[in-house]
């Protein structure tokens, strides 16, 4: 652990981030329980990676405790059973603003880093949202909104940047998919915002 080697982490503000160092090609993944609600809110911490570095960013939706557990496996490794590699006691005080972080599919989780937006509050409209991703061996960057497709600019390789429409009538609860293309002509679904 690079921060917060101490399981229990007593929150200054809205958000915390626990950073991970793990060899290449370890498999990480993540849960987040309300102690409260007696629930799993997965949709409140976002998983970045740098380079052999995972950053967990944490923003608990409400007052309370939370348990926040990291489960891995090394490269080479068979089974769909990681090991619980380290559990955190989290209380936060002082919550920010409850909105959601984009849902992450699992191939997010091979190397890819979201720098903005870390998150578009449901009912946002902005006719030019900045999307700012870093995605390693990627052909392609697009956003799909419905039938919309909003390519992105490689800026610097892996880098995507570009803006978004969001002004269009879209219904509620539409879903923005950051699309990505490796090789071939399919797309996979890296995140996932309701917008």
């Amino acid at each position: 652990m690079l921060a917060h080697s101490d399981p229990i982490i007593d929150m200054a503000g809205p958000t915390t981030e626990i950073i991970m160092s793990a060899p290449p090609g370890t498999r990480v993944t993540t849960k987040m329980l309300s102690v409260a609600m007696k629930k799993e809110c997965n949709e409140y911490h976002l998983i970045r990676r740098q380079g052999d570095n995972f950053l967990f960013l944490l923003a608990p939706p409400t007052p309370g405790f939370y348990k926040f557990q990291l489960y891995a496996l090394p490269k080479g490794e068979a089974g769909p059973q990681m090991q619980c590699v380290f559990n955190y006691i989290v209380h936060c005080p002082n919550p920010g603003d409850g909105q959601p972080f984009p849902k992450q599919y699992p191939q997010w989780k091979d190397g890819c880093y979201l720098t903005e937006p870390l998150k578009i509050p449901k009912g946002n409209r902005d006719p030019a949202v900045k999307f700012n991703v870093f995605v390693p061996k990627a052909g392609d960057v697009q956003v799909k909104i419905n039938n919309d497709w909003n390519p992105l600019e490689a800026t610097s390789p892996g880098n995507w940047e570009g803006m978004v429409d969001l002004s269009k009538n879209y219904p509620p609860g539409t879903k923005a998919k950051l699309n990505c293309k490796f090789s071939g002509h399919n797309y996979n679904t890296l995140l996932e915002y309701t917008i």
